[in-house]
């Protein structure tokens, strides 16, 4: 296990480091060693050492400081510290377990202790580094398949409605694109453009009658056709404690439909009430569905989408979207307009990958 690991050794006592650099080589081990503490603590940031030995007592920054400075260290808070000190006294051990120490042990030490000290912990940590490694990758798996069912999800919803796959992910990506341009992570870019298309899945559940009539809806056939947004809501919804992704879709489903004046269903939601991820798609949604065609209504040009979203008419008002969120989307409204242009055709890339591809230029 000694070959190309490094273990670094700080000691203000030559001798000792002397000592020590001949027991860890001749266990095969690449030995650092240094008489500061301060100088060690770049040595790690640089070498990325498997194992630390750290002396108490030296000038300048103690054992203890050394180790506050290691641990708070992105790069370096998981590298175990091993203190070596002549400090044999109950408080000191108790410190230094505290400053971020997974061992101590008292000078003068037996070579075997030593050794088999250093070789436990470098043991563990290369277990704890290989178990953190499969962690992250059967998390980025099961997310993958979050994002996979919920597309599922979403191309169920567009065969009950003259939506097409592409309205989703174009969706998708303007929602992204807003969220990537807005201060603070609020809202995560590559989460909303999985959630985004989930806005009408809640369309399901609407009867043909209602939901493919050619012409206008009269009140009642209104009232059942926004019940969409709840239906939505509550099929998400039921799931969502588990999972970041179908929490911010439910929040979308629910939503999508509020404005920023408290205008808006199924809850009369207004301002920042309504969930950020939810503002954004509302914006988005209006901008898409006004450009796009449909058997009862022609679609528009960009320009005069601009002008409906941005003056109002009787279909919107700009006072029913987030003021920052609309600033943003004039800001950017030429990469609205590239994203509906380039994406009319059925794509057989993924939406990650059409994320990928747009995101340099956003």
């Amino acid at each position: 296990m000694a070959k190309n690991l490094t273990i670094l050794a700080i000691d203000d006592t030559p001798d000792n480091l002397g000592l020590l650099e001949k027991i860890l080589e001749h266990e095969e081990y690449n030995v650092l060693v240094t008489t500061s503490g301060e100088r060690g603590f770049e040595i790690a940031q640089n070498q990325l050492p498997d194992l630390i030995l750290l002396d108490i007592m030296m000038p300048g920054w103690s054992g203890f400081e050394t180790a506050r400075h290691i641990k708070n260290d992105v790069d370096l808070q998981h590298t175990p510290i091993l203190f070596l000190s002549a400090l044999d006294d109950a408080q000191s051990k108790v410190k230094a377990l505290e400053a971020g120490g997974v061992d101590f042990v008292s000078k003068p030490f037996q070579r075997e202790e030593l050794l088999a000290r250093i070789h436990t912990h470098l043991e563990l940590s290369l277990l704890r580094n290989r178990l953190s490694e499969q962690v992250e990758q059967r998390t980025h798996e099961l997310r993958h398949a979050y994002e996979d069912t919920l597309s599922l999800l979403s191309v169920a919803s567009e065969f009950r409605d003259y939506e097409t796959g592409m309205h989703n992910n174009r969706l998708g990506l303007y929602s992204a694109l807003l969220a990537s341009q807005l201060d603070g992570a609020e809202c995560d870019s590559e989460t909303i453009l999985f959630a985004a298309p989930l806005h009408d899945v809640g369309k399901i559940g609407i009867p043909d009658k209602i939901l493919h009539k050619q012409g206008p809806l009269d009140a009642q056939e209104w009232e059942v056709m926004k019940t969409h947004a709840t239906i939505g809501g509550e099929i998400l919804r039921k799931k969502s404690q588990y999972n970041q992704l179908l929490k911010m879709a439910t929040e979308i489903a629910y939503g999508h439909h509020e404005t920023y004046t408290g205008s808006g269903y199924p809850q009369g939601l207004r301002g920042h009430d309504i969930p950020l991820s939810a503002r954004i798609t509302s914006l988005c949604d209006v901008y898409d569905a006004l450009r796009s065609e449909r058997p009862y209504k022609k679609g528009f040009s960009h320009e005069e989408t601009m002008k409906i979203i941005t003056q109002g008419d009787s279909r919107t008002q700009p006072e029913h979207f987030d003021p920052d969120i609309m600033q943003q989307f004039k800001k950017h409204e030429d990469k609205f307009d590239m994203i509906f242009e380039t994406m009319q055709d059925n794509s057989n890339k993924s939406l990650i990958q059409q994320y990928k591809r747009l995101k340099n230029d956003w």
